[in-house]
């Protein structure tokens, strides 16, 4: 017996045609977006041993914010896949990350001041949470669409896979949303007390590992949907993240060396780039596929 399957349903041929929705301008405001950020924190580096400089506070404000923007672009095509609340939560984490450094845009010394310095720690932890109990949200949002199909077979005997439009796994999106959360958790446990304990730090590492761990186990669908080399980057980027808060892991009191301080603005500023980069490598797939489309 010969197999149903033609060459055209092969995953490489899928991948080949599959159209990404976002639209080029959007994915394009996130890249800058992330690009300012990461960029920001790296000039921040040289300064870690006072307080970085205005151009560093303000690629770290404007960055979070055109990623907010970029969102808020695609918000209803993002709502009918991943659902209203999800989406909302998520551009209110990336608004969030903005805000907390943005009273440094205008005063950069107040990173000095420990009422601002407590501001940011608890804006910047909020944030996190926030963006978890986003991923969270899509993860109801997907139950909420199975079990709709689980009813529709129970009244007409059928149901149309479509209806689910989150494609991530329950473990994808939990391991994420938890990862988020429990960087958010440390980095609260930074406010009066920047030098923090070891659990602060270890929350931190372990919740940006989780994040990539997330990535990484939905790598399948990703592969198809963006390619390999956008999610390798992806899943470099928030390592990197984790890895930056590693050394105050290990211990704690080398949060005032001006070393590691330079170090850990580097390498979490080098892991937003890399998210930066992945969304560049989405765009040039999406143009390729576009241009490859018999309707284009």
């Amino acid at each position: 017996m010969t197999s149903r399957v033609t060459p055209a349903a092969l995953p490489s041929e899928v991948s080949r045609h599959t159209a990404i929705q976002i639209s080029s301008g959007v994915l394009g405001l996130a890249c800058i977006g992330m690009f300012f950020y990461g960029l920001g924190n790296i000039l921040a580096g040289p300064n870690a041993s006072t307080y970085p400089h205005r151009l560093s506070w303000i690629l770290q404000c404007v960055g979070p914010l055109l990623v907010a923007i970029a969102v808020t672009l695609h918000i209803d095509h993002l709502s009918y896949r991943i659902g209203r609340s999800a989406v909302v939560l998520i551009i209110g984490g990336a608004f969030l990350q903005g805000v907390a450094v943005a009273p440094f845009v205008f005063a950069p010394t107040a990173f000095l001041q420990a009422a601002w310095f407590n501001w940011y720690y608890g804006v910047f932890g909020s944030s996190m949470v926030v963006l978890g109990l986003g991923l969270a949200s899509v993860a109801l949002h997907k139950g909420k669409q199975i079990e709709g199909g689980l009813a529709q077979i129970g009244d007409v005997g059928d149901t149309d896979p479509h209806d689910v439009t989150v494609h991530a796994s329950f473990l994808s999106l939990l391991t994420g949303s938890v990862g988020l959360i429990l960087n958010g958790l440390g980095t609260f446990q930074q406010i009066s007390s920047p030098e923090a304990t070891r659990e602060a730090w270890v929350l931190q590492v372990l919740g940006m590992l989780l994040v990539a761990v997330g990535i990484a186990s939905h790598i399948a669908h990703l592969r198809n949907r963006i390619g390999l080399t956008p999610v390798g980057f992806a899943i470099v980027g928030s390592f990197l993240m984790g890895v930056a808060c590693l050394p105050y892991a290990v211990d704690p009191h080398t949060y005032t060396s001006s070393t590691w301080g330079q170090t850990y603005w580097n390498v979490w500023g080098a892991g937003a780039v890399c998210g930066s980069i992945a969304v560049g490598l989405v765009i040039v797939r999406k143009r390729s596929v576009e241009a490859d489309s018999p309707t284009s």
